[in-house]
């Protein structure tokens, strides 16, 4: 995770902005350039990355949203991780995969060594057959990335099972997190996704993970704000990277004017935001 820890030391921010692309919402300039699908996905993410780059510690690339645009969508993805690390911004792969041996390994070679992220998601479900393959990836490759396991997410639903049994499922996941990640003097490189919709959940995982860093969803359009974030923080102040997709990706629906200036803004007053509440990247 040194990565992004020293990403977001170097920039002053915890901000991480989600790349989320729905070609139904691309902004009127770039659809009046009547290009491909994929290729005005990639004119629009490009003009977000070198929009946002000041005021942001990674970006989170969501795989799905290129998936969907078949082949020529998977040359975006390898390309917009190629022109975040050429801004020496680290990315995080959104991509939740959850399955276990040679199948996890693959996933991991794909997207950590092919592809280039630093960091993944991974979905704990089947325990740390799940798990280990990514952390092995990043141990091989060495360059201070990590594996995010989700935790407690910040959808309706996730307290139904998350929240379910004694103790309860997200604390057994923390545990396994705890038992997995390796890493002296900073961050280990297992880290956690905790939500920000729910702050009594996050208080208790940060006492489970006194050190993790922790990947936050929820701010912002889905109700998180300075104080739910804060209950997630280290002893220190830091230990969280806070996520806004739609936030600042589509702020200028609202903002109106160029997108490109609007998402500057938009990552500009959450970075803003996060400082006043305390938040210490």
């Amino acid at each position: 995770m040194e990565a992004l820890a020293n990403s977001a030391r170097s920039r002053g921010s915890a901000v991480v902005a989600g790349l989320d692309p729905d070609p139904a919402r691309l902004p009127r300039e770039v659809r009046e350039q009547r290009l491909p699908e994929a290729r005005a996905v990639s004119e629009f993410c490009r003009g977000i990355l070198e929009a946002v780059e000041p005021e942001v510690a990674a970006v989170k690339l969501q795989s799905a949203y290129f998936e969907r645009l078949g082949p020529p969508g998977m040359e975006v993805y390898a390309s917009l991780i190629e022109a975040a690390r050429e801004l020496e911004l680290p990315v995080i792969a959104d991509v939740k995969r959850g399955d276990i041996g040679p199948v996890a390994a693959a996933y991991a070679e794909a997207h950590l060594g092919v592809y280039g992220a630093s960091c993944v998601t991974v979905n704990p479900y089947m325990g740390a057959d799940a798990v280990l393959p990514f952390l092995e990836e990043v141990r091989r490759l060495g360059r201070g990335g990590g594996v995010f396991v989700l935790v407690a997410t910040s959808n309706p639903s996730a307290e139904a099972l998350q929240g379910s049994g004694e103790p309860p499922l997200f604390e057994a996941v923390a545990g396994l997190v705890a038992e997995l990640g390796r890493g002296s003097g900073g961050y280990p490189d297992a880290g956690a996704v905790v939500g920000a919709t729910r702050p009594e959940v996050g208080r208790r995982v940060r006492e489970l993970l006194p050190r993790a860093l922790f990947l936050v969803p929820g701010y912002g359009a889905q109700g998180g704000g300075g104080a739910e974030i804060r209950s997630l923080l280290d002893t220190a102040g830091r230990g969280v990277l806070v996520n806004s997709s739609r936030g600042i990706i589509y702020d200028h629906e609202t903002a109106g004017g160029d997108y490109r200036s609007a998402a500057r803004e938009a990552a500009r007053e959450m970075r803003g935001e996060l400082s006043a509440a305390g938040v210490r990247p």
